[in-house]
């Protein structure tokens, strides 16, 4: 699950500064449904440096609102709540990567303490992270589903953004970011189809897990290269026979997916631009 979080870790800054008051009265369309619900979970777990624990997933107050997120969201595409290119990426991804990576990091912050080394803390940090995974199994796996679902609706509009770039607007930082983002779905579909694995995973949270990557496993084939699909099959090779007997066959289902050779799209532009061997990654950006 570390994996779920890493992959919106880039996006959570842009948390709360997207949206406007919102009227506290009942909303009628989706997209206000969706805006009134997750603005009210990111509020409730508080700004990135000082992240709270949510309420029990078991109010039922705090439940209607992810459900309330999940409807809205089985419409985004449609007319009712329209993608609208990368706008609506910023307005509807960027608050759901947000809230995923606050669930994620509930406590941690109070961990690291003075004259820790980096590596100290990233042992604490694994085991909170993985801790947090499973305390918020119910709504970070609600939150990745979606987020998928609001990514996925993106990917034309993407793939339009970078083919009408000229050769040299394609920079080594925006290919690195492409592929950066293409490896981090991947992670994200494996942190779903292998959920079930996890010491304490609800049995219906691991269904909803594996539909969400069932769903979204035709995605990578336009948005990765072969390589890192073909490195993913290997991965769940390695765990197919400990997955429940209910939930083998979808399983295999992603994994058979994956085993597309085919490229296209945004995984043709990245193999026609890939550095040469031996090239050095380039330094993270600060």
């Amino acid at each position: 699950m570390r994996s779920v979080a890493a992959f919106w870790t880039s996006a959570a800054a842009l948390a709360l500064t997207l949206f406007g008051a919102v009227s506290a009265q009942a909303q009628s369309s989706p997209q206000e449904r969706f805006t009134n619900a997750i603005i009210v979970i990111n509020a409730q777990l508080g700004p990135l440096d000082a992240i709270k624990a949510p309420p029990p997933f078991t109010d039922p107050e705090n439940r209607a609102r992810y459900e309330a997120a999940r409807a809205a969201m089985a419409l985004f595409g449609t007319g009712a709540f329209p993608v609208n290119g990368m706008i609506s990426f910023d307005q509807v991804c960027a608050p759901i990567n947000a809230a995923a990576v606050k669930h994620m990091f509930v406590g941690i912050s109070a961990l690291k303490k003075p004259g820790m080394t980096e590596e100290q803390f990233a042992a604490i940090f694994t085991s909170a992270a993985q801790k947090n995974a499973m305390t918020y199994q119910q709504q970070i796996i609600r939150l990745t589903a979606i987020n998928l679902d609001c990514m996925s609706a993106h990917i034309p509009f993407m793939t339009q953004f970078v083919d009408g770039l000229a050769p040299d607007a394609f920079t080594g930082t925006r290919r690195d970011g492409l592929e950066k983002m293409g490896t981090g779905f991947a992670n994200t579909i494996f942190g779903l189809v292998t959920q079930s694995l996890l010491p304490g995973a609800a049995a219906d949270v691991s269904r909803m897990a594996m539909d969400a990557a069932l769903k979204h496993a035709p995605d990578l084939i336009p948005l990765t290269v072969p390589a890192v699909r073909q490195a993913l099959v290997a991965r769940m090779a390695m765990l197919e026979g400990n997955v429940p007997p209910t939930l083998r066959p979808d399983f295999l289902k992603v994994k058979a997916i994956l085993q597309d050779q085919s490229c296209s799209g945004l995984c043709t532009k990245l193999l026609q631009t890939a550095p040469p061997a031996g090239t050095p990654p380039l330094a993270p950006r600060r």
